[in-house]
């Protein structure tokens, strides 16, 4: 099996007998890594909520070991972003499927070295709009509980290259009693994980 080990960025959630969740992220790969160290977790990802809980029901990994666990990853090109502080809209290229649906959470990468604050994560998709040439659009329009109303300029594909929407999740994590923590970290796999 081989690992290319950095797929976006890792991060850690400190856990206790009351559930964490980690802070958002897109998913780049469909595989996680998670590592809990001190104490096992009961872990639940999340590509639907903006603040998931994990039950002594959940899935289990012991302590000092890692399990390497599946998340649905989509992803499609971005055409243009107009910005808005309650609902922006993101039009995605004219002919392209669009992957995701109503409830579905999602994060903006616009692939702009100089504008990195154009990025957003885990906003909630509340309206997806395939209707045909719609006001002169012939693409897919999402819309999104983002807030980019701080951007000045919204964002054209045709002239900034490189924007990608990704679906995104959080993971929460709860310990057998004591505090602990688990780290995790987006992996690709081959052969058996």
């Amino acid at each position: 099996m081989a690992h290319r080990p950095v797929v976006g960025t890792g991060m850690s959630v400190a856990t206790a007998l009351a559930s964490a969740a980690s802070t958002s992220f897109a998913i780049e790969s469909q595989y996680v890594r998670l590592t809990p160290v001190t104490e096992g977790v009961h872990v639940s990802i999340s590509q639907t909520s903006l603040s998931p809980t994990a039950t002594s029901s959940d899935y289990y990994i012991p302590a000092g070991t890692s399990d390497t666990l599946s998340m649905q990853r989509y992803s499609c090109a971005v055409a243009g972003v107009t910005t808005s502080d309650t609902a922006t809209i993101i039009d995605c290229p004219e002919g392209m499927q669009v992957p995701f649906s109503v409830g579905n959470y999602i994060s903006f990468r616009a692939g702009i070295a100089t504008m990195p604050d154009f990025d957003f994560n885990h906003a909630r998709v509340t309206d997806v709009n395939t209707t045909n040439g719609v006001q002169g659009y012939h693409q897919t329009r999402l819309t999104c509980d983002a807030n980019t109303g701080g951007i000045m300029t919204s964002y054209a594909g045709q002239a900034n290259t490189g924007g990608t929407l990704y679906s995104s999740a959080r993971i929460a994590a709860r310990s057998d009693g004591g505090a602990g923590g688990l780290h995790i970290i987006q992996v690709q796999t081959t052969g058996d994980a």
